[in-house]
């Protein structure tokens, strides 16, 4: 048995999906590709680039991490790799988005920032130099 391809999809839970994938759509160029309600929940599925969001409302049977006001281990962000990361920051920051980490280097010769997005999930994005 193996893993076949890269990553199927990653859940943002919002109770706003459709805001969610007009932020998505405004400052990743994301497209929606889907709208459905599976088990008592409305998604929302949003291509960006080759990856996938889904972003949906909570379902009654959620069982959500509780923790103190710190962060939970667990998912800490999505990264996305860019062919603008200066452009896309700065657009990003005119436009009233918090960045949580300016551009720093990173590993291997390229760049990166954080951003932070829809219901506070942490989005990194990376350029090779």
């Amino acid at each position: 048995m193996a893993i076949v391809g890269g990553y199927h999809h990653v859940h943002i839970i919002s109770p706003d999906p459709e805001a969610a994938a007009d932020w998505f759509g405004r400052f990743f160029g994301g497209e929606v590709i889907g709208r459905e309600e599976p088990r008592g929940a409305r998604n929302v599925i949003v291509r960006i680039g080759e990856a996938v969001l889904s972003v949906r409302t909570p379902r009654p049977t959620d069982k959500p991490i509780e923790t103190g006001g710190s962060k939970p281990t667990g998912l800490d962000h999505i990264c996305f790799l860019v062919d603008d990361l200066a452009g896309m920051v700065e657009h990003m920051r005119s436009n009233g988005v918090e960045i949580d980490e300016e551009i720093f280097d990173h590993s291997g010769g390229s760049e990166a920032a954080f951003v932070v997005g829809p219901e506070n999930v942490l989005f990194e994005l990376i350029q090779d130099k």
